[in-house]
């Protein structure tokens, strides 16, 4: 059985190599076509570590100044809009934290008090809000250094 799996494995690494893939003509679809379009602006603000794009992100979800993009992925159904944001700043974990809990403040959510807990051998402060209009923000600030840290939020908003 173990050399059958092993022929199998070579057969379809092989089966992948060849005399080079076919070139086809770029036509409308080039660089200058996507720099025209605009296109690639946006894959460039939301590669890893660019400026945050705003995109898709509701209003209350604010980021620290100076953050770096790390992820994003955003969902919806008939009854919420959701989403998580991952990035990181170079900022002592404590005031990323007063940060956020002054943001969410501002946007009119209740704020229970941080958590802090330790997690795969670094510092994480959970911080929860909600709101009278039944949105809620989940905010975890991990610690990787005393100046940076890595933010990620989760939000939920209800569809009207």
């Amino acid at each position: 059985m173990k050399a059958y799996l092993g022929i199998t494995a070579c057969i379809l690494l092989l089966g992948g190599c060849g005399g080079g893939a076919p070139t086809a003509d770029a036509g409308d679809n080039g660089p200058a076509a996507a720099a025209a379009s605009g296109v690639a602006e946006v894959v460039k603000s939301a590669a890893k570590g660019n400026p945050i794009p705003r995109d898709n992100l509701p209003d209350f979800v604010e980021t620290y100044e100076g953050g770096r993009y790390g992820t994003s992925f955003f969902g919806s159904n008939e009854k919420h809009k959701t989403g998580t944001l991952l990035y990181n700043v170079a900022a002592a974990p404590a005031d990323v934290v007063g940060f956020h809990q002054a943001s969410m403040r501002k946007f009119g959510f209740d704020v229970a008090a941080p958590k802090t807990r330790v997690a795969r051998k670094r510092n994480e402060t959970v911080i929860e809000g909600t709101a009278a209009d039944g949105r809620t923000l989940s905010v975890v600030v991990i610690e990787q250094s005393p100046t940076e840290a890595t933010v990620q939020m989760n939000y939920v908003v209800p569809q009207s």
